[in-house]
C-alpha cells in the first residue's frame, strides 16, 4: 500500500565521524533522509535554511556548541523537534539543553532502539504525523496517503507523483512559506539541473486544479516561495 512520496528528513549534526557514520546508517535503514554535518556554524545554517523534520544534535561540537545552535535555530521561530545527543549527563546539563530549546535529550552511550523510539515519538508530535497518519487535512481538502486521493469539497482529484509531494507537503506544513529550494530539494534532491521555471509549472498546474475544485490558494510570496492559506476567493 502506498503512503508518503517522500520520507522525513533528519539533520544529524555530529562530529564524531563512526558515531555520526553509525547513526546515518541506521537512519537510512530505518527509511529516514539523514543529511549530516559536523559543526554548529554549519548546523545553523541549514537548520534556518533548509526543511528539515527532526533535528539530532550533538553537543560538544567544534566552535560552536549544541547548546548555541539550539538557541539560535529557536530564536529563528524555527520549532523543528531537536534531539540533544551528548556525553554530558548531569541533570544541570539536561536542564540547560531543554531550556536552550531542545525537546529532548539523550546520553551517550544509547541504545538504538531508545534513539529511535526517541525520533519516532517526536515525529508523531509534528503537525504531519509521519508514523500514523493516513489523511491530511486543510480547510476543505482532505488528502488520503495511501491512494494518493485529494478531496477538495465534494470533488476528487487524482494526483501525478510531482503534484503529490507538493500536495503533502504544504499540508504538512499549512501557513508556512516553503522556499523554492526547500521544494526542489523534495521534488528532485540533490539534481542540479532543475530550472525554476519547472517547479513554477508544477505549483501553477496543482494551483488550477485547486482554484477549479474551490480548494485553497497557493499563495507566491515575492522573493520567498509558496504558502498554502485559505481561500481569498
Amino acid at each position: 500500500m502506498k503512503r508518503s512520496l517522500f520520507v522525513p528528513r533528519i539533520l544529524l549534526v555530529e562530529d564524531d565521524t563512526p558515531l555520526q557514520q553509525a547513526i546515518a546508517d541506521m537512519l537510512g535503514d530505518e527509511q529516514y533522509d539523514a543529511q549530516v554535518c559536523t559543526d554548529g556554524e554549519e548546523a545553523i545554517f541549514l537548520a534556518t535554511t533548509g526543511l528539515y523534520d527532526l533535528i539530532l544534535l550533538d553537543v560538544m561540537l567544534p566552535g560552536t556548541d549544541g547548546y548555541h545552535v539550539a538557541r539560535t535555530i529557536r530564536e529563528q521561530k524555527i520549532m523543528t523537534p531537536i534531539i540533544m545527543i551528548t556525553a554530558k549527563d548531569h541533570i544541570d546539563d539536561r536542564v540547560y539543553g531543554l531550556d536552550s530549546g531542545a525537546d529532548d535529550y539523550l546520553v551517550k552511550p544509547f541504545a538504538f532502539t531508545e534513539l529511535f523510539a526517541r525520533i519516532r515519538a517526536q515525529l508523531r508530535r509534528t503537525p504531519g504525523e509521519f508514523q500514523l497518519a493516513d489523511t491530511l487535512e486543510f480547510e476543505n481538502l482532505h488528502y488520503r496517503l495511501p491512494d494518493r486521493e485529494l478531496t477538495v469539497g465534494t470533488t476528487t482529484i487524482r494526483l501525478g507523483p510531482k503534484e503529490a509531494i507538493l500536495i503533502e507537503l504544504f499540508l504538512r506544513y499549512p501557513g508556512i512559506v516553503l522556499t523554492r529550494q526547500q521544494l526542489m530539494d523534495r521534488l528532485w534532491g540533490e539534481e542540479s539541473d532543475i530550472l525554476d521555471n519547472t517547479l513554477e509549472a508544477h505549483i501553477s498546474r496543482l494551483r488550477r486544479r485547486l482554484e477549479v475544485s474551490g480548494g485553497p490558494d497557493i499563495t507566491a510570496i515575492r522573493g520567498l516561495g509558496y504558502r498554502l492559506e485559505k481561500s481569498g476567493r
